[in-house]
């Protein structure tokens, strides 16, 4: 059986998968922009003792928020792992898929909220970032909506059949 998925029909899941691929790809360039200017604050550590200030504290976030963006493209694909060995032994495996793919809905859906909770937090509590003193709730809002905008995606692609390779 193959991993790939059998295109999605719909207007609604060709929409999503169109801001998926636009996420994705302004994600993939951020992520670029990282490594060049992680490059850069290397560089600028080692041969003049001045890293680019306030840069460690901006990274892990950047990466985070990245890394969000990059998922509903995953899910809108069907670009992650899937084992298959058990639906393909038992039968089933149309029903198994279909429950792996309720499940990756309710978990994107949980973590969004999780993420909307703890955004709302991280500004309640005014926490910044230590050398920038920059507040760090919008960045995790921007991680809680892009993970809501996953799971929304997981949920227009519940229906997608798995394409067999036999």
């Amino acid at each position: 059986m193959s991993a790939d998925l059998e295109p999605a029909t719909g207007g609604v899941s060709r929409l999503a998968e169109r801001v998926a691929t636009a996420l994705a790809t302004l994600a993939i360039a951020g992520l670029l922009a990282v490594a060049i200017l992680i490059t850069a604050d290397v560089c600028l550590r080692y041969f003049f003792a001045s890293p680019i200030r306030g840069f460690f504290d901006v990274q892990p976030l950047a990466f985070a928020v990245l890394l969000a963006g990059c998922m509903p493209l995953a899910l809108a694909r069907g670009s992650h792992i899937a084992v298959t060995l058990v639906g393909d032994r038992l039968g089933g495996g149309r029903m198994l898929d279909r429950f792996g793919r309720l499940m990756t809905l309710l978990f994107f859906g949980l973590m969004g909220w999780q993420y909307l909770r703890y955004a709302a937090e991280m500004k309640q509590t005014g926490q910044t970032m230590a050398v920038l003193r920059w507040p760090v709730w919008p960045w995790w809002g921007a991680v809680a909506m892009l993970v809501v905008v996953a799971a929304l995606v997981a949920l227009v692609t519940l229906d997608k059949r798995r394409a067999r390779a036999d």
